[in-house]
């Protein structure tokens, strides 16, 4: 002991600064190189946690669990802090890339430079050039695929201005290997067409995962699977102010299993199928439609006008725009939603088979006899009919010109139409268009 203590007396006096250059070198060979240099002595230990600059370099390796890397990446960010820190990671497959890197997104504001290595993916870029402005993440892109290409992807972009992230997935994580993604835009879609079945349930799940999303999109492709045999647990989403759906066989699913209770803008969109859904389910509301109205879409008329049940039911969302292309309901489930959607603005609709009996809704009544007179969808302001082929022209106009007549006349107690749109309704022919012009104006738009 007395041989080594001069020595060691020398290495004692060197500055700390020294001796955290000499660990900053450690690190470039072995990146948990931290770990290992506080347990040698005491004071090794408060050198290496009182230097920020020894814990800059966070580089996560998929050879570990991910609960061992969300460890990792939280004890690195609080020891480099205020320092920015160099992401590297080394995954082989890209579905562990959101659950290896969901505890930094929060803070992508303190990232340096990015680079990832991988049997399909090598890219390596300074922050700056993407995120100038140094924004926070808030867009998120996913997309599920049955087969990943070799071709180099760039998953963090730029576009208008906005900075992004897009990754490819053969399947969603699940919401048990990721942090809180603190995300407020997601789009999801499904592009891959052959082996392709994302359950409703992984999509639920992840979206456990996104608690402050305010726009959700989904685009999937019309798998037609069973419902699963038990519930799916209801996703809260208390920031989600616009959804939209589109050409997916899980509506039903989707919307029946998400709380939203700030939901304005909600967009169906290629919903409907001239094929039987698969399964039976049995809720209250799922019983045949009184009006035995027709349709070319029976099975998922019903599934999109039960989910929309299930969510109002769930939610009572202040829904003010409803667009539904190519998505139909059930007679019932029209009645059902005018009559509580009080504050829907706007309603679009594109090749519905609603009939006469729809467009009636929207007739003002009385409960009964000597009551005063109200209408459903008190705040309609504009409403559009695309190629609704099985309204006819007599009801349109009889229907609009009673309605106006008497929100004109109410505007303290109701909001009046101020747009109406009727475009290639084939009942609707030149002379009702006339008809309704006199009474609407200015107001009226057709094709």
């Amino acid at each position: 002991m007395q041989l080594r203590d001069p020595l060691h007396g020398r290495i004692m006096s060197l500055p700390p600064e020294i001796f955290e250059q000499v660990f900053i070198w450690c690190i470039i060979n072995d990146s948990l190189a931290p770990l290992t240099l506080q347990r040698v002595s005491t004071w090794w230990k408060e050198l290496v946690n009182s230097s920020p600059r020894v814990w800059q370099r966070v580089l996560l390796d998929d050879a570990h669990t991910t609960s061992f890397l969300r460890a990792q990446a939280e004890l690195w960010l609080q020891r480099s802090n205020p320092l920015l820190i160099d992401i590297e990671l080394n995954v082989q497959t890209p579905d562990l890339i959101l659950p290896m890197l969901s505890p930094l997104l929060p803070h992508v504001k303190r990232w340096r430079s990015f680079t990832m290595q991988g049997p399909q993916n090598e890219t390596s870029f300074l922050l700056r050039d993407y995120n100038p402005e140094n924004d926070p993440l808030t867009d998120l892109r996913v997309s599920i695929q049955d087969d990943l290409d070799e071709k180099r992807h760039q998953i963090f972009f730029s576009e208008s201005g906005q900075f992004a992230m897009k990754v490819r997935v053969l399947h969603l994580p699940n919401s048990h290997l990721l942090a809180p993604l603190r995300i407020t835009n997601l789009r999801l879609t499904e592009d891959g067409l052959s082996n392709l079945h994302t359950h409703p349930r992984e999509i639920i799940d992840f979206l456990t995962a996104c608690p402050e999303l305010q726009t959700f999109y989904f685009r999937g492709w019309q798998h037609n699977e069973p419902p699963p045999p038990d519930p799916i647990p209801v996703a809260s989403l208390l920031y989600l102010h616009t959804l939209e759906l589109k050409n997916t066989c899980m509506t039903r699913l989707i919307l029946s299993s998400i709380d939203t209770p700030r939901l304005a803008h909600l967009y169906l969109a290629y919903l409907n199928t001239d094929f039987a859904l698969e399964g039976e389910l049995h809720e209250e509301g799922d019983s045949d439609d009184e009006a035995h109205d027709f349709s070319q879409s029976p099975s998922t008329d019903r599934a999109t006008g039960m989910g929309l049940r299930n969510l109002i039911n769930r939610s009572n969302p202040p829904i003010q725009l409803l667009d539904m292309d190519f998505s139909d309901l059930r007679t019932k489930d029209f009645r059902f939603i005018f009559e509580r959607l009080p504050l829907l603005r706007d309603f679009l609709i594109v090749a519905s088979d609603m009939s006469d009996t729809v467009i009636n809704l929207l007739r003002p009544f009385t409960l009964s006899e000597g009551q005063s007179l109200r209408v459903r969808l008190p705040n309609l302001r504009s409403l559009a009919l695309y190629n609704c082929n099985r309204l006819s022209g007599d009801a349109v106009v009889d229907v609009l010109a009673a309605r106006v007549a008497y929100t004109d006349q109410c505007s303290d107690l109701v909001k009046t139409l101020s747009g109406v749109t009727v475009v290639t309704c084939d009942g609707f022919y030149h002379e009702h268009g006339e008809k309704l012009a006199r009474v609407l104006g200015n107001r009226l738009q057709l094709a």
